[in-house]
Order: structure tokens, then C-alpha cells, then sequence
């Protein structure tokens, strides 16, 4: 029997058993079938994080020279782009946020997500957004 039962934490991502030389066993394990990096995946939370009402951003704001959240001036070492968003009146706007600002956002939606997402509910470990949200979250504190 493998040893890995229902119930067991990485029961839903052990996807191939192989026995080795010696009948021991050797076990690949995948996360959700990716293995995308923790960046990757901290990447791909920016679009999930909402912005302030964008008919209340300064210009500045909306073309991504300031953060959205804070105002602070950015360079290109602390902000985080946040993608092409729609704006006011139908125009493309280029927001951006320094790390302080994405994480403190990022911690914020993380615990609304929890809350109300079905899949987080039966299984947190099966949710994609969740992690994604949380790798957002403990970016840049290491």
C-alpha cells in the first residue's frame, strides 16, 4: 500500500509513485500539476488586488509614477506593476504600487478570499488564487 492515504496533507498533489532499486520507493510530487515559482506565482495575484476608485486618482496615479494606494513616488526598483486596468471614461490606465502597499493589499484580499471562496473552504490547499495571494502577501520579507 502506498503510504499515502485520503485525509493525508499531500494525498491531492502526490501524482506518480515509483519504486526504486532495492524496493524503495521514489516519489515525484507536484503542486496542482505546476511548477511555477513562488515569484511566478506572486506575479499572477497583482491583477486580483483591487484599486482605489480610479475616478478619484490623481494623473500621476493612473499612469503608474506614484503608488495608488499610498501616493509615494516609485522607481523602477520598488514598484510593482499592477497591469493594464480600465479606467474613467473608457481609457487604459497603467497603475503601480510600492511593495509596502501590495503587500498590506495583498494580506487584505488574502483573508477576504478565504472567507468566501468555495474551494478554499473544502480544501485550502486546493486553491491556485489563495497561495498566489499568500506568496504576495510574504513577498520581500525574506
Amino acid at each position: 500500500m502506498y503510504p499515502f492515504v485520503r485525509g493525508c496533507r499531500l494525498y491531492p498533489y502526490l501524482l506518480l509513485h515509483r519504486p526504486t532499486v532495492g524496493g524503495v520507493r521514489r516519489i515525484t510530487v507536484t503542486v496542482d500539476g505546476s511548477m511555477a515559482t513562488r515569484a511566478e506565482r506572486a506575479a499572477s495575484a497583482l491583477p486580483m488586488l483591487p484599486l482605489p476608485n480610479t475616478r478619484t486618482l490623481a494623473g500621476e496615479q493612473l499612469r503608474g509614477a506614484v503608488c495608488v494606494w499610498c501616493a509615494a513616488p516609485l522607481t523602477g526598483e520598488s514598484a510593482r506593476d499592477l497591469g493594464e486596468r480600465p479606467g474613467p471614461d473608457g481609457v487604459t490606465i497603467f497603475p503601480r504600487g510600492c511593495a509596502d502597499c501590495v503587500r498590506k493589499e495583498a494580506r487584505r484580499v488574502y483573508r477576504l478570499h478565504k472567507r468566501g471562496c468555495e474551494r478554499c473552504i473544502r480544501n485550502e490547499e486546493a486553491c491556485l488564487d489563495r497561495r498566489a495571494l499568500w506568496d504576495l502577501a510574504l513577498e520581500g520579507r525574506r
